[in-house]
């Protein structure tokens, strides 16, 4: 059995309504979406993968994923196949949550079809400032009170920036705002840091904004909090993860480097709006699919992703996964 990461991630589009000057998807791998049917046969497969060797978190993002709930609603119906999922999350702005198609709000319509949890992105616990780091009118009490009213639990996500949450007091404050709204949990994470990649704006924005979360931690250890657990460099990644308690609210820092990954490692596997499976965020050499629209060779057979491509094509072909029986 292939060891597999913890999560799949299921790049729904590249497109976005905000504006965020440290967006990683404009510094990254951005590919176009595929055709409707190649893509969810993609993810179908990609689960057989992934569920078959132990996977059961499934992590839905974009882009914004929901300016294309139809695809998500899609993507839902796919999990239903793969029992006993521990987690199938979806990030999200919130921006799209409270519209309605037929009569039902687009987070209604999630939920009804699967959905378990929203990972909030709200980086501000002022809207003027939230507004400004998006560059769009955001409503995060609107959509958590009406997460709430329909019994979709959800986690809020925030980056520490120069010009937003910059010092403990800012955390605090962020926390009492969270846990008034009804949040499960909060998780804080630095501007990610990138190396060995070519230099682009947003990396640029990333350095210049970029607020260090130990000296907060230290802080919050110094007034009495104590770390619950760690995570360090996991899952072939350069991430270290604490966590903590704050008046009842579970609360956890996380910091990412991206760029020193090593695909063969498997450190992400994350299925892109183009279908194909990837597994890295910044590589193009990466993990095809058995789809026929996806059946290619890496073009760079000296990538060591050539070999991890004949292993999942002979596991797909050869030991598609009894759904049923899985637990």
């Amino acid at each position: 059995m292939t060891k597999v990461p913890e999560q799949l991630d299921i790049m729904v589009n590249t497109e976005c309504n905000a504006k965020c000057a440290f967006c990683v998807q404009e510094v990254t791998h951005k590919p176009e979406s595929g055709k409707e049917a190649a893509f969810l046969e993609a993810v179908r497969a990609s689960m057989d993968y992934f569920y078959g060797n132990g996977g059961r978190k499934v992590i839905i993002t974009g882009g914004e994923p929901t300016l294309k709930p139809a695809r998500v609603e899609k993507i839902l119906e796919i999990l239903t196949e793969f029992p006993s999922l521990e987690l199938i999350t979806m990030y999200t702005n919130g921006t799209q949550l409270l519209k309605e198609i037929e009569g039902k709000t687009i987070a209604q319509r999630l939920l009804r079809t699967g959905l378990q949890c929203v990972n909030l992105s709200i980086h501000h616990y002022d809207n003027g400032k939230n507004n400004a780091i998006f560059g769009v009118k955001t409503n995060p009490e609107a959509v958590s009170a009406h997460l709430k009213e329909i019994g979709l639990p959800f986690r809020y996500c925030a980056t520490l920036q120069k010009g937003g949450l910059e010092m403990l007091e800012d955390v605090l404050k962020y926390v009492d705002f969270a846990k008034a709204n009804g949040a499960k949990d909060v998780y804080f994470r630095e501007l990610f840091q990138f190396k060995g990649l070519e230099l682009k704006p947003g990396i640029e924005v990333s350095r210049s904004k970029y607020v260090p979360i130990k000296p907060i931690i230290e802080e919050l250890i110094q007034k009495g909090y104590t770390p619950i657990g760690t995570r360090e460099k996991f899952q072939g990644r350069n991430k270290n993860e604490i966590r903590f308690e704050i008046d009842g609210m579970p609360v956890y820092f996380s910091a990412l480097e991206i760029g020193n990954e090593k695909s063969e490692k498997l450190p992400y596997l994350v299925v892109m709006p183009d279908g194909k499976l990837r597994s890295t965020w910044h590589e193009t050499d990466v993990v095809p699919t058995k789809s026929p629209y996806l059946q290619q060779k890496p073009e760079k057979m000296e990538c060591p992703m050539a070999r991890v491509y004949n292993n999942l094509a002979e596991f797909l072909s050869a030991n598609k996964t009894k759904r049923g029986k899985q637990k």
